[in-house]
């Protein structure tokens, strides 16, 4: 049965993927825009809210409207390939992505689309050209998302943080919001050293719902004179604070004065 229900989720997906991609290359130089959206980004998102309910993904997001209502750049933690799909379902945002991407089929040509930034985080011209491009924005709206792991976590633990991003948030005054990501059971959504492909067979054939939550931080404002890695060393302690100890308050947190 699992085979069978692995197909199915498999073979739609790769359809609803394909049909999208169709419409949002097609739409692409048209200047349509809803609540300043490219038309685009919107379909982007339905592709995504279905995908959650096509693998059964049941995920909560309790503040979600403070991600559709920010301007500026989000840092989530990174635990799945998923990631990007739930907070695309959430609302249309942009994303800096590995650079390898862009050649993917559908996938990448729906990332260039919307706006994506690309970078090779192993070649520095290419990191230099993405700072200046996330420097340079003409909007900050939709909001950027760039996971500041660089990629996704093999252990469920938050990794270090690249900080280069956190200068361009310092210097050009970019107002962010952290995230953080959990999911159970975690070992069907991880993505660690496998191909795509067998990983998503492995979330397609699972037979139960898959709970997913994302908390929203309070949104940091950096100032002219912060230092970046101090920054990055802050939200890095506080989002690891809350992937730890989330759902577990009181084990850090007593009510008396």
């Amino acid at each position: 049965m699992h085979i069978l229900r692995g197909i199915w989720r498999v073979l739609l997906s790769f359809v609803a993927v394909g049909l999208v991609t169709v419409v949002v290359v097609m739409t692409a130089w048209i200047p349509v825009r809803i609540q300043d959206v490219r038309l685009g980004a919107w379909m982007v998102s339905k592709l995504a809210q279905f995908l959650a309910r096509l693998f059964q993904i049941q995920f909560e997001c309790p503040d979600a409207h403070k991600i559709r209502q920010h301007t500026g750049l989000i840092f989530p933690n990174h635990l799945s390939f998923f990631d990007a799909v739930l907070l695309m379902s959430v609302c249309p945002v942009r994303f800096v992505s590995m650079a390898e991407l862009r050649s993917w089929p559908f996938i990448g040509w729906i990332a260039i689309a919307v706006g994506t930034v690309f970078v090779n985080r192993d070649n520095k011209a290419s990191r230099q050209v993405a700072r200046e491009q996330l420097a340079h924005q003409d909007s900050y709206f939709p909001a950027i998302v760039l996971f500041p792991e660089g990629h996704i976590s093999d252990t469920g633990e938050l990794m270090p943080f690249r900080y280069g991003a956190f200068e361009v948030a310092v210097s050009g005054g970019l107002p962010v919001m952290p995230c953080v990501f959990t999911y159970d059971p975690l070992p069907v959504v991880g993505w660690t050293d496998e191909s795509l492909l067998t990983a998503l067979w492995r979330v397609a054939t699972y037979g139960g719902p898959i709970q997913s939550r994302l908390q929203v931080l309070r949104v940091v404002q950096p100032r002219p004179d912060d230092d970046a890695k101090q920054l990055a060393l802050e939200m890095h302690g506080a989002m690891t604070a809350v992937l730890r100890y989330s759902g577990h308050e009181d084990d850090v947190l007593r009510p008396e004065l």
